[in-house]
């Protein structure tokens, strides 16, 4: 019995032994797991710390760059402000374009299910009538706007022939969306240092100049239909039809130049009517009356030749320049014919004219005087304006008579002035007394001291040397 207690004792403490040894073991495998697993996390952060340390540079060099270009980011984009008058530019540039607006609406933008950003987006839907060249032109203008806009999508519906010979030139219908971005920050960001900031900027100054000159506004100047068919209608005609010999893109060029030509009359009727002065306004008057009669000379000449027979350059000719011109012309001659110059405009001519004379710019007196010359007969019967009139013509004499005198050259070569003697003077070589006459019919009248008077077309003048 004793003996089996032996046994039961040695194999409960081998046991014992063999389960410590192996809990031991478990514990030390499990201590190595965990170690294997802390140094292949901290491989990992070392990879991950290598790659940031490796990216920070790239990143630090970018934050630079961008900060730099900061100031050229505000300018591309518009601000609050502008976006409110954008509808007031669409509305400019659709009258610069010759586009017909119908209208200007804003656009929802759908932001459901997108991640909140810094660039809120507007857009416009717009919708406007004219030919495509107009349209063109339209978008030159929201191309070349100093801030960004874009055109993602337009709709055009093409004009009908019958439209195209009623008014002259294609009215397609258009639709078209445009849309910028505002930059609206939704948190304020913190500005972080950058250690060497400056040295590290000069260093990345060619990559700053490279992206600053892409956000550069590139242009392309567009230069208008220049005698090109309107795509959308191919209002094509057999040349034949015209005993000139002048195409269909020939005769709208031509059409297209004397509206030019109008346009710049009409301008410059502008510029007489809000003159400044009398002077101003009257040349450009005389630039417009120039200006009025190339384009009736050009009228006249297509007239006589038959050179525009093409039915929608006909309309238009008549539309845009033969019924606005006639209109025109009948405004300047009720303006010319009935006003004349007002008392206030003669009376600034005429203190020009005293200024000038008085500085010695006779020439200048007498420019004054030409302007408003040739209209002073249209003040007969205002007795003020008449009494200025008469005014204005003595000075203009005055002013003729002083440039002819101050124009004669008087050599000086001395003189005597004794007591008891008649006084002389050597003028151009010859000694000269009182009572003298040398040409062209200057009387001498008295001589005195370096200064001899003499009578000139009637006005006495004195002439020091």
């Amino acid at each position: 019995m004793n003996e089996k207690k032996a046994w039961l004792t040695v194999g409960i403490v081998s046991f014992l032994i063999a389960g410590g040894a192996g809990f031991a073991i478990y514990t030390k495998r499990k201590d190595i797991d965990e170690t294997e697993a802390s140094i292949a996390k901290l491989h990992t952060d070392i990879d991950t710390a290598r790659r940031t340390i490796e990216g920070t540079s790239d990143l630090e060099r970018e934050v630079i760059v961008l900060r730099e270009l900061a100031g050229a980011f505000e300018q591309i984009l518009p601000n609050g402000a502008e976006v409110t008058n954008l509808i007031q530019n669409f509305y400019r540039y659709s009258g610069e374009a010759g586009v017909e607006p119908t209208s200007f609406k804003p656009k929802t933008t759908t932001t459901r299910g997108r991640t909140a950003t810094d660039f809120d987006k507007v857009a416009y839907t717009l919708t406007l009538s004219g030919d495509t060249f107009q349209f063109l032109e339209f978008l030159d203008r929201i191309e070349t706007h100093s801030r960004f806009m874009a055109v993602p999508s337009f709709k055009l519906t093409s004009s009908s022939r019958t439209d195209m010979e009623k008014f002259g030139y294609a009215k397609h219908k258009i639709q078209l969306d445009v849309e910028t971005f505002v930059y609206q920050p939704k948190r304020q960001a913190k500005n972080v240092s950058i250690e060497g900031y400056n040295r590290k900027r000069d260093l990345l100054a060619g990559e700053i100049n490279r992206r600053r000159q892409a956000l550069t506004l590139s242009t392309f100047n567009y230069r208008g239909a220049r005698g090109r068919r309107d795509p959308w209608i191919d209002p094509r005609v057999p040349v034949e039809d015209n005993p000139s010999g002048l195409t269909v893109p020939e005769q709208n060029t031509k059409v297209e130049e004397l509206v030019a030509l109008f346009s710049t009359a009409q301008e410059q009727w502008v510029e007489v009517q809000t003159a400044p002065d009398i002077l101003t306004r009257m040349v450009l008057r005389r630039d417009l009356v120039a200006s009025l009669a190339v384009l009736e000379d050009e009228l006249r000449k297509i007239d006589k030749q038959g050179l525009i027979t093409f039915t929608p350059a006909v309309k238009r000719l008549q539309n845009e320049v033969r019924e606005p011109l006639e209109d025109l012309r009948k405004e300047i001659d009720q303006t010319s014919n009935i006003e004349g110059p007002t008392r206030e405009e003669m009376e600034q001519v005429l203190a020009t004219m005293h200024r000038n004379i008085g500085e010695g710019h006779f020439d200048l007196a007498l420019q004054a005087f030409a302007e408003i010359k040739n209209t002073l007969d249209l003040v007969q019967g205002d007795p003020a304006r008449e009494e200025l009139a008469a005014e204005l013509l003595v000075i203009a004499d005055d002013a003729d008579i002083l440039r002819e005198f101050d124009s004669i050259e008087l050599a000086f070569g001395g003189q005597a002035i004794i007591e008891g003697r008649p006084p002389v003077v050597i003028l151009n070589g010859k000694q000269l007394k009182i009572g003298d006459v040398i040409d062209p019919g200057m009387e001498i009248l008295d001589i005195q001291l370096r200064e001899v008077t003499f009578a000139f077309r009637g006005v006495e003048l004195t002439r020091k040397f």
